[in-house]
């Protein structure tokens, strides 16, 4: 089983979930893996907490992808709370998964070596330039998400291990070649038909509605004839950005933040490195005893690039001498890290020892803490304190809003002049339908609630995020109503006079259905020969294609006619030839593929839910 999995992990499909999986946990950051949390856990996997903080930075990111695909449409899809809900739970099953499959893999003892992990980076396009692994970009990449070298490489043996278990379970199903050559050959097969189409709009001109019939379908059914409620809103929105227009900073005020945060405006030193790797392999004395060696000829003269060339077995740096271009403090592993910012120029350390082997370390180049010119930074300190000073006037005006919106319930005037804002409104809009301004699920909630419409009362303040406020009340208020019988009597006509030429095509197209059962010629109807249908047809009605494909062949002991709805009435559909495929070699790479695909999920699927079943899974914050 083990050698299965490790086979099954060199796989395209392993190859991918890695890639995603370490490009996900690089732009979502390290902490909520590798941190604890001390929030109320959402879901405990045999003893693991899953914590509540995991799941919403899941549910965001599914909800960022929403939004991104949805566009203008996803503020109407995050109103809906039950379907977010939806979304959220999706997240939580994800995350259970995800930890039943680690814990499976620690359990079955599955490793990944070194050499491994190194080719999965190098393999990684996140970290390639012009096509070519780039060490200089995959180490600003894993900086600015807030990893260590050492914390990463781990990351990727932990999606490793558990993608070689997903890709070894996957990978147990197959499609056997004559079976995909059956599947091509009934999928290209086609098939000839005799076609009658009734279409009931050839009927609706002799067709006669009268005040009486329209009268008693409004009568019953007067509830599909509702308008739809609509509100509009008076608010008064309180945003952190339109403060800014209010609040002014003195220039000492500016030149005292420079002088008080002076640090925050240096470059942190940086130096260039060589580095000479010699890894541990099966004999960790033997690997420092080359590592002194390699040192003692260096101290001796011969060429560091040189040596690197020809002993390190880091391949990312070796074939360039070394160079690990121009590195950060706290980027590479402690020891290393401190050995290189203590060295001079040209200066070549002492044998280091890291978890990945012993490292000779060389400052190539040293560029020193530099501080920015106050006359260079002085627009972005005086906007951050205008910013605080907003956020001051926020607060303070926060409170003012709340208090006087409760005070004087039956108007935002008030508040506005101590406020010093203006009421705004809205035009009329249904629940799904929100103006922008106001498009957010809490202000949607509250403007249909009991307190705004029924009460007439203004809502209480509504925090849109931290830095933006919205107070509501009801400007006026169209409920939901029966229209009258004079504003739907034309469509109440159309719509009856489509149910009886429905009708009317049902009767024609059954006696004619009858008739060709009956093996009777059919007079009065167009009867249509259609050749070589395909299942791909688009020129037909879908209803059609797929009533010719469920016919069985027909025999001298049976026919195969059928009659089906279609979007404009009815057909009758008799099979009269099944044409087999007659070269499909060229489709069966393609369906193994797809049922391939469709296995694998299937099977991972099943896999997850047996483990499911065998574990301990509680929900301590439902």
């Amino acid at each position: 089983m083990l050698e299965k999995i490790r086979d099954g992990s060199q796989g395209v499909v392993a190859k991918t979930i890695l890639g995603v999986v370490i490009l996900s946990f690089a732009l979502a950051g390290i902490g909520g893996y590798l941190g604890g949390s001390s929030d109320v856990a959402s879901a405990i996997v045999n003893g693991q907490a899953i914590s509540s903080a995991q799941v919403e930075q899941e549910f965001q990111r599914d909800r960022a992808r929403l939004e991104q695909q949805f566009g203008q449409m996803f503020q109407s899809i995050a109103n809906n709370e039950s379907y977010m809900n939806g979304v959220r739970k999706g997240a939580l099953d994800r995350l259970i998964a995800r930890e039943l499959i680690k814990q499976t893999a620690a359990k079955m003892d599955i490793r990944v070596g070194d050499e491994e992990i190194k080719q999965a980076i190098r393999d990684d396009e996140t970290f390639h330039v012009d096509g070519k692994f780039d060490n200089n970009r995959y180490l600003a990449a894993i900086a600015r998400a807030r990893y260590r070298v050492e914390q990463y490489r781990e990351l990727v043996r932990s999606e490793m291990i558990q993608n070689q278990l997903v890709s070894s379970i996957s990978n147990t199903d197959f499609t056997l070649k004559n079976e995909a050559q059956l599947i091509a050959q009934l999928e290209q097969q086609s098939r000839d038909i005799r076609l009658i189409e009734v279409n009931a709009s050839d009927f609706v001109d002799d067709i006669t509605i009268i005040d009486e019939q329209v009268s008693s379908y409004y009568d019953l059914n007067n509830t599909r004839f509702m308008t739809t409620e609509q509100v509009s809103l008076q608010y008064i929105d309180l945003k952190v950005s339109d403060l800014k227009a209010k609040v002014t900073i003195a220039p000492e005020l500016v030149q005292a933040a420079y002088d008080e945060n002076v640090e925050q405006y240096k470059t942190a030193e940086r130096r260039k490195l060589s580095h000479i790797l010699i890894e541990f392999g099966d004999d960790e004395a033997a690997a420092k005893a080359l590592a002194q060696a390699t040192l003692a000829k260096i101290n001796s003269g011969s060429d560091f690039a040189e040596l690197a060339k020809e002993v390190s077995q880091d391949s990312f740096s070796a074939q360039n001498g070394g160079d690990l271009d121009w590195v950060e403090p706290g980027v590479m592993e402690t020891s290393f890290d401190e050995a290189a910012f203590a060295l001079v120029l040209n200066e070549t350390s002492n044998v280091i020892r890291t978890e990945f082997g012993f490292h000779l370390i060389k400052a190539t180049e040293i560029s020193p803490v530099t501080t920015r010119a106050f006359a260079d930074v002085k627009d972005s300190i005086e906007q951050e304190l205008l910013v605080d000073e907003a956020k001051e006037l926020f607060y303070e005006l926060q409170q003012q809003l709340a208090d006087l919106a409760f005070e004087v319930p039956e108007n935002l005037d008030e508040a506005a002049i101590a406020l010093d804002v203006n009421v705004k409104e809205t035009a009329l809009f249904a629940r799904f339908s929100a103006p922008a301004s106001v498009n957010f699920p809490d202000v949607i909630n509250a403007a249909f609630s009991e307190a705004v419409l029924g009460d007439g009362i203004n809502s209480d303040v509504i925090e849109i995020n931290s830095d933006h406020l919205i107070v509501v009340r009801l400007k006026q208020h169209n409920p939901s109503e029966v229209k009258s019988l004079i504003d739907v009597k034309a469509q109440i006509v159309t719509t009856l006079k489509q149910e009886k030429a429905q009708d009317l095509a049902q009767d024609k197209a059954q006696e004619y259905f009858d008739a060709w059962q009956a093996g009777s010629d059919v007079t009065g109807a167009t009867v249509i020969d259609k050749l070589a249908v395909l299942r791909s047809d688009k020129a037909l009605d879908s209803a059609i294609v797929a009533a010719t494909f469920k016919l069985a062949k027909p025999s001298s002991d049976a026919k195969s006619i059928e009659l089906v709805t279609t979007r404009n009435g009815q057909a009758i559909i008799k099979l009269v030839g099944v044409n087999d495929a007659s070269d499909v070699s060229g489709k069966v790479l393609s369906v193994t593929e797809r049922l391939n695909r469709a296995n694998r999920g299937s099977t991972i699927n099943t896999f997850i839910e047996s483990l499911k079943k065998n574990s301990d899974i509680q929900y301590p914050a439902s």
